[in-house]
């Protein structure tokens, strides 16, 4: 038998071979679970949409999941539509660190919640904006936002949007329940008191003749004014178009029953119409123009068909004022070089598409107020004001035609039925004024 010799293994090598020396593997074979060190990581729980940054560096849009960082203090940042909010916060090793709402200094928060609907009650999936922020997840569940003055706007493909200026507040909760129609968008103004008429000192005199030089006076002498309230109301934010008008002749609706189409007097100037007065065809390049030549009647019938009215001569004043007594001449009215006029005037001749000098928006964001044509209104009767005779649908016009000049406050003539080429029209509704709610841990309540 052959023995061979096995030379034995020093106790200290031994050691090193079991415990992975300087010459081992230092990987694991498989199977053997290898231990990093746990990340540090920040998780946000802040509003929707809100832009990111840490340590000056944009991370992305909220919701994000959580952000890796070095352990130790960091400087985050968010931006929306209220400005920019900063937190300090000091991350732990290995730690997943909250950093909620309340740690951003100036960091305000309301909730919003939209339910929009069609004129028949559809429901619908619109898109929320605030100021130029999207809001996601506002329509039909509470969302958290940034709370300041902020421009809500609601649009669904194919109809008219919602647009409303509001003042959210820190801790409330807000609920906009929005019909949304065919046609313009439509502006929600917030009512107020206000003195219908001029503005300035009342010099109202029913014995002054106003044919004299009207630089020779301030303010408006021949000109009563009238104290009101005025409740919430909803405007479109353009003249309806002559594409808009002819849209609710395809459906059917705005047919001209014989008894008022054999009783209206056709416009004096058929080429200045936007469509034929007959058939409402388009007529070429006038699509977005306003639809004029449209007697009361027509205008009525249209407004109708969208679940809408013809807003009455105080909504339509106060609203061309911006709700403001101190503005004068946001619907043309030029006889006096003394009155404070808010926004230019037009000078050009001629008909323009709607919206077309953004320049001389009200405050509310409502266009051609003050150009374009003149639009239809139902007469205002208030206590100590004559009442219209022999004036049918009790509609006249306000506001000024293609940069012309007209004297403010008083109505034109009756226009009923009457197809004029200078007179257009947007459409009205009532809306009501909802209270804001506070909430807390989730729950709301009446405050």
């Amino acid at each position: 038998m052959n023995n061979r010799h096995h030379p034995q293994t020093s106790p200290v090598l031994l050691g090193l071979v079991l415990l992975g020396g300087c010459t081992g593997n230092p990987n694991p074979g498989p199977g053997v679970e290898k231990h990093a060190p746990a990340e540090t990581r920040l998780a946000l729980e802040i509003p929707a949409g809100l832009a990111v940054s840490v340590d000056g560096e944009l991370k992305g849009n909220a919701p994000l999941g959580p952000l890796v960082v070095s352990p130790g203090k960091h400087a985050l940042e968010v931006e929306g539509p209220c400005g920019t909010a900063s937190a300090a916060v000091d991350a732990s090793a290995g730690a997943l660190t909250t950093v909620r709402a309340a740690d951003f200094a100036d960091l305000k928060l309301a909730r919003l919640t939209v339910v929009a609907k069609k004129l028949d009650g559809t429901a619908l999936s619109p898109s929320v904006s605030l100021r130029d922020w999207a809001v996601p997840g506002a329509a039909g569940v509470q969302a958290l936002i940034p709370a300041c003055k902020l421009r809500l706007t609601v649009t669904s493909e194919g109809l008219g949007g919602f647009i409303e200026e509001i003042e959210f507040e820190a801790g409330k909760s807000y609920v906009r329940d929005v019909v949304l129609a065919p046609g313009p968008d439509m502006v929600r103004i917030h009512g107020g008191h206000f003195r219908m008429g001029p503005p300035g000192p009342n010099l109202y005199d029913p014995s002054f003749d106003r044919d004299e030089a009207y630089e020779d006076f301030e303010g408006w002498p021949w000109i009563k004014l009238y104290e009101v309230d005025v409740p919430t109301f909803e405007i479109d934010r353009t003249e309806v178009t002559a594409e808009q008008f002819r849209a609710c002749y395809e459906a059917g609706y705005c047919s001209r029953p014989v008894l008022f189409a054999g009783s209206t007097s056709p416009p004096e100037h058929h080429d200045k119409c936007n469509t034929d007065v007959i058939t409402r065809e388009l007529k070429g390049g006038s699509a977005a123009h306003p639809a004029n030549c449209v007697a009361s009647w027509e205008a009525m019938k249209y407004c109708e068909w969208v679940g809408k009215r013809l807003p009455t001569e105080l909504e339509w004043e106060y609203a061309a004022r911006s709700g403001n007594l101190s503005y004068a001449c946001s619907w043309g009215g030029t006889a006096s070089p003394k009155v404070n006029c808010d926004r230019r005037l037009y000078p050009e001749a001629g008909m323009k598409p709607v919206c077309s000098y953004p320049e001389d928006n009200t405050d509310q964001g409502l266009c051609d107020m003050m150009g374009n044509v003149a639009e239809m209104v139902t007469y205002t009767a208030l206590p100590g004001r004559p009442a219209l005779t022999d004036c049918r649908d009790n509609v006249v016009t306000r506001g000024v035609q293609w940069g012309g000049n007209t004297v403010p406050f008083l109505p034109h003539s009756c226009v009923s039925m009457r197809q004029d080429d200078t007179a257009g029209f947007r459409c009205a509704r009532d809306s009501m004024e909802v209270a804001a709610q506070g909430w807390k841990d989730g729950v709301r309540g009446q405050e």
